[in-house]
């Protein structure tokens, strides 16, 4: 079995400036349609000013964007080959964040053989922070097929 780690840690106010700066454009950029529709339901629950994102969204971006640092980190690459809606943060029934790959960072993953992720967010003041761990087991070298032998 083969461990690999990432983590990262996201100022707050970092993300609410880009969001106020570059609106939708960010989000789009960075967010697949999943987690902009999570966080916007979010969004809808908490008063907002003036229709902007209120501190509860503000938080969620943060932890999903420490979140997608964290899991680049692990797979060894950063963004180097990859889009940022390769890597979607989920929400599982039970509210603890779930890790989606796509493109090319699902075919990064899968040449590692069979891989379960494990994320971990935390929001305190103005910090999200998150981390990231893949336990994957190598592909088989065996070979399969008719030229190949099987040993007892």
């Amino acid at each position: 079995m083969n461990i690999y780690l990432g983590t990262d840690i996201v100022y707050v106010p970092r993300i609410q400036a880009a969001l106020e700066r570059f609106g939708d454009r960010f989000l789009e950029k960075i967010y697949t349609p999943a987690e902009q529709k999570d966080c916007r339901q979010l969004n809808s629950q908490q008063t907002t000013i003036k229709g902007k994102m209120n501190r509860v969204s503000c938080n969620q971006l943060a932890g999903r964007w420490a979140a997608k640092e964290a899991v680049v980190k692990a797979l060894g690459t950063g963004w180097r080959g990859l889009r940022y809606t390769d890597v979607e943060v989920q929400r599982s029934d039970s509210g603890a964040p779930k890790l989606r790959l796509h493109g090319t960072a699902s075919a990064l993953a899968s040449a590692w053989g069979n891989c379960q992720w494990q994320l971990s967010l935390s929001h305190d003041g103005d910090y999200c922070t998150a981390t990231a761990i893949a336990l994957c087991s190598p592909p088989s070298t065996t070979a399969v097929g008719p030229d190949s032998e099987t040993k007892i």
